[in-house]
């Protein structure tokens, strides 16, 4: 079961080095490294050239990350996809973990995630997030609970690459949040799963000069564009079915998440971007997002 580590990357240069390390020294060795240089204007490619005998390195104008991803999954010989960001690290055993749930599994159609850390820009640990565990959840109400928010951080997943094949890449014409769309398309459209390996396999980088960071109000307001456009591909009666399910499920929210996430959108919307990503960086170091 050979895995394709894909990892995107811009203007990286002061943690290329790192994440490409954690993937050359994981315990599984079936493993080819793809890293997808999007036009950095920095020392990203130059570090990338110094591991060309160890992995495959890809340079290409800038595109947004959607664009390396899928420019990478053109490029992959393995049977699974799993994508890492260039400011990320892959803890040892990562890629042995998943792929020994995914011969368990033997589910193509099957996303597999995991639990990671949320580390700072020197590499500490900020804290666990532990992912709720919806495994044993109904699929038309893990869709449900999808819809309402964002769920498997995409650091963590492992994918069959026949999903790419039969169901498409990643959207690039929605600027951001391109794995929310594909997480939503292939499971309201295509009937694929997410399944959590409850099991911390990486660190997950959190820095004022990250995307997630920098566009954070872009982001909130894709996430909705997003969970329109792919509700409308729906049959009538299936979309409305959904967006009841959505308000019930919404209407048990606890208050102090609602009012939290009520706070989180007007402060995105009317702050300054320097002032709004420190209050992202610390809105991130909480379990629920």
């Amino acid at each position: 079961m050979k895995v394709s580590v894909i990892i995107p990357v811009y203007n990286a240069e002061q943690y290329i080095r790192e994440a490409v390390k954690s993937v050359l020294e994981q315990t599984y060795t079936d493993i080819e490294v793809i890293a997808v240089n999007d036009g950095s204007t920095d020392k990203s490619l130059e570090i990338l050239r110094e591991y060309e005998n160890k992995i495959k390195v890809i340079s290409k104008p800038n595109g947004g990350t959607a664009s390396a991803l899928n420019t990478g999954i053109k490029m992959m010989t393995g049977e699974w996809f799993k994508w890492l960001g260039a400011d990320d690290i892959l803890y040892p055993t990562a890629v042995e973990e998943l792929v020994s749930i995914a011969a368990k599994i033997q589910d193509k159609n099957t996303i597999i995630y995991s639990d990671y850390d949320i580390i700072d820009g020197t590499g500490l640990v900020i804290r666990q997030f532990i992912e709720p565990n919806y495994n044993n959840t109904n699929q038309f109400e893990r869709n449900t609970i999808l819809l309402d928010h964002f769920f498997a951080n995409a650091g963590t997943i492992l994918i069959h690459k026949s999903i790419f094949d039969r169901f498409g890449l990643y959207d690039e014409t929605i600027g951001f949040q391109e794995d929310y769309e594909l997480w939503l398309r292939l499971c309201l459209q295509h009937d694929c799963k997410l399944y959590l390996v409850s099991k911390i396999l990486m660190g997950y980088r959190v820095h004022q000069n990250q995307l997630t960071v920098r566009n954070q109000n872009k982001n909130l307001a894709n996430a909705k564009k997003i969970r329109q456009l792919v509700l409308q591909r729906l049959e009538p009666q299936l979309q409305e079915k959904y967006q009841k399910s959505l308000k019930k499920y919404q209407k048990t929210k606890p208050l102090s998440v609602k009012s939290r996430h009520v706070v989180r959108d007007i402060i995105f919307k009317v702050l300054p971007r320097s002032v709004s990503s420190k209050i992202l960086n610390s809105y991130m170091r909480r379990k629920e997002r």
